[in-house]
């Protein structure tokens, strides 16, 4: 991650060669996914270890041939950008609304605990007390990437661990952007270089100085893009649905999806230029972004480039480690990584049981969040490139980075021993001051109805999703009304939606084809999805989803021809309605009602 190091790879690459560092950053990704995929490893550990790789072999053979990787930082720097963009954007902001905020408050005491205790194992360990505090609170932040993957894999997202995992986890992203804009605060504590000593006492007033303002600009920036973004994304989506053809809504998807990345790249160069990371400005993009109606069909556009940015990411990361030196810090590492994992598992399962949890859910919690993560990567980062006094040295910086790569490494034996050493504490329950956090999770689940269904359950008594609120979706809106039905719309028309929204209608801003708003508007849990849009083409696609993620769930659709509805049948769909037939019965029924009321000699039939 920090440029020196990258460059040390790489002191003579030629001219054009960026293409040459991002083609074997993309290839080592690609043959690690397929290779870890094979044997049923996590992905993430296995982009690092190959960065590793392929970096000490290109340090090799420079001994011998003038090879080069390039600019990787510059690659780093905008995948690392990007990312960070995508998971403030996928941060779920529900969450935090509900009575989640409890759950809030025990991932910020948890993280603080974590990070206290671990800046003072970083002293231990013989850090100056600039370097142990930035070390204590990247460390302290764990792997939100790894975490999910997990969760969805063993499908557990929705049970109990799982979403007090995911509500740590997001403070944990939270706090990580206020520890980002500390770092410039850190820096000027720390810096005794002859050039500041120099400046005597006016130096160091103008280095604060310089940080609260930067801190005041920040804050700046995110009340007037509070307020403006959600207009300016309306105007956009707005102008982006008018120039499209039909209802597809396409030109208001490419206009809200190019308009939103200008955003993160804007807010990365703004906070740059108030002395803090570009990660910063594009996380707070993202997470501004995620207050609008358009976060769901965003995250959902931006999911495929949101893997691959972490294939880039994870995989820069290893090529900037320099093997040589690792070999060398053996000891302080392990070291590390055993104070790592076992304070942030104590501190976290204290916590937790602490806060009214019983024991199985507080060591099966902690033990999931008891590594670090990517996070922990772009505070390291950050931290070797503050100015004008780098935090932490390059040796240090290594050092630290192995210290987050075996920690990802371990982290799927830590997942597979959470549920045993869970079981054996079935009998301890929660502390008997207090059991207000297993209420407040239950309570939570109930609302969000994020729970599975039981499987007797009769569809009508399920929600129903309607794709489109033309005018098919509106009269089937209409009868679920009357039938008190619960339902949930996705329509792609902006103006739409607003109006829906403010008559107090479930309608979300989105593509049916995107399966981010499938899942968000309930598709597992749906009775049934009616998919409306006149678009074949997209309701092929949409069915193809749908059936999916929804395997039982009742399907119907709406298609032009009847060639049409054999491949919706096809793809999936339970019933299609073909507009040719529908309109060749009305036409038969109208025309024939018209030609039997007139007889020879126009006379009328006599009335039956």
């Amino acid at each position: 991650m920090s440029g020196d190091v990258v460059h040390e790879l790489a002191p003579a690459a030629p001219e054009g060669s960026t293409a040459v560092g991002l083609v074997i950053i993309l290839v080592t990704a690609a043959l690690v996914a397929t290779l870890f995929r094979r044997l049923r490893l996590q992905i993430i550990p296995g982009y690092i270890l190959a960065g590793a790789l392929v970096g000490g072999l290109v340090a090799a053979l420079q001994r011998y041939v003038q090879v080069g990787l390039g600019p990787v930082e510059t690659i780093s720097q905008f995948a690392t950008t990007l990312l960070m963009f995508t998971i403030g954007l996928q941060l779920e902001i529900e969450t935090l609304r509900r009575s989640m905020i409890s759950i809030f408050g025990l991932g910020v005491v948890s993280t603080l605990g974590s990070a206290v205790a671990l800046t003072g194992a970083a002293k231990l360990l013989g850090l100056d007390g600039p370097a142990a505090v930035a070390a204590g609170m990247a460390l302290s932040i764990s792997s939100t990437a790894v975490l999910l993957r997990i969760l969805q894999e063993r499908r557990e997202l929705h049970q109990t661990h799982g979403r007090l995992c995911v509500g740590v986890s997001i403070s944990q992203d939270l706090l990580s952007i206020a520890m980002l804009g500390l770092l410039p605060a850190i820096a000027a504590w720390g810096a005794t270089t002859d050039e500041i000593r120099g400046q005597g006492e006016n130096g160091i007033t103008r280095m604060v100085l310089s940080a609260l303002i930067g801190i005041v600009g920040v804050f700046v920036l995110l009340l007037i893009a509070r307020f403006a973004l959600p207009r300016l994304l309306d105007f956009i989506a707005d102008v982006g649905a008018r120039g499209s053809v039909g209802r597809s809504g396409v030109g208001s998807r490419e206009l809200v999806l190019v308009s939103s990345a200008a955003i993160a790249l804007g807010a990365a160069l703004s906070t740059s230029a108030l002395g803090f990371s570009p990660e910063l400005g594009a996380f707070l993009a993202g997470l501004l972004l995620a207050f609008t109606p358009y976060r769901t069909q965003l995250a959902g556009q931006l999911e495929p480039l949101r893997d691959l940015l972490m294939a880039i990411f994870f995989t820069s990361i290893g090529l900037g480690i320099q093997v040589d030196q690792i070999v060398g810090m053996a000891g302080p590492i392990a070291l590390g990584v055993v104070a790592l994992i076992a304070i942030k598992v104590v501190v976290t399962g204290v916590s937790v049981w602490g806060l009214g949890s019983s024991a199985p859910l507080a060591v099966t919690t902690s033990m999931y969040l008891g590594n670090a993560g990517e996070f922990s990567l772009v505070l390291l980062a950050a931290a070797a490139t503050t100015s004008p006094h780098p935090i932490l040295s390059e040796k240090v910086l290594g050092g630290l980075i192995a210290v987050v790569v075996v920690s990802l490494i371990i982290s799927p034996f830590m997942f597979n021993w959470a549920h045993p050493l869970a079981a054996r504490l079935q009998r301890v329950g929660p502390p008997p001051w207090s059991r207000k956090l297993t209420r407040l999770l239950r309570a939570d689940a109930q609302q969000a109805r994020e729970e599975p269904q039981e499987a007797s359950a009769p569809a009508a008594a399920r929600h129903v999703i309607i794709a489109g609120f033309g005018p098919v979706g509106r009269n089937i809106a209409a009868r679920l009304d009357v039938q008190k039905i619960p339902y949930t719309v996705i329509e792609l028309n902006p103006e739409t939606v607003r109006k829906q929204q403010a008559l107090g209608r479930s309608i979300l801003y989105g593509d049916i084809t995107n399966p981010e708003v499938l899942e968000v508007a309930g598709i597992r849990e749906a009775g049934a999805v009616v998919i409306t849009i006149p678009d074949d083409e997209a309701t092929l696609r949409a069915l193809t989803i749908a059936r999916m993620l929804g395997p039982s769930t009742f399907i119907a659709c709406r298609m032009s021809f009847l060639s049409g509805a054999f491949r919706a049948y096809q793809a999936g769909a339970d019933h299609a309605v073909v507009e040719e037939v529908v309109t060749a019965e009305a036409m038969e029924k109208q025309i024939t009602d018209k030609l039997a009321g007139m007889l020879p000699g126009g006379e009328k039939p006599a009335e039956a």
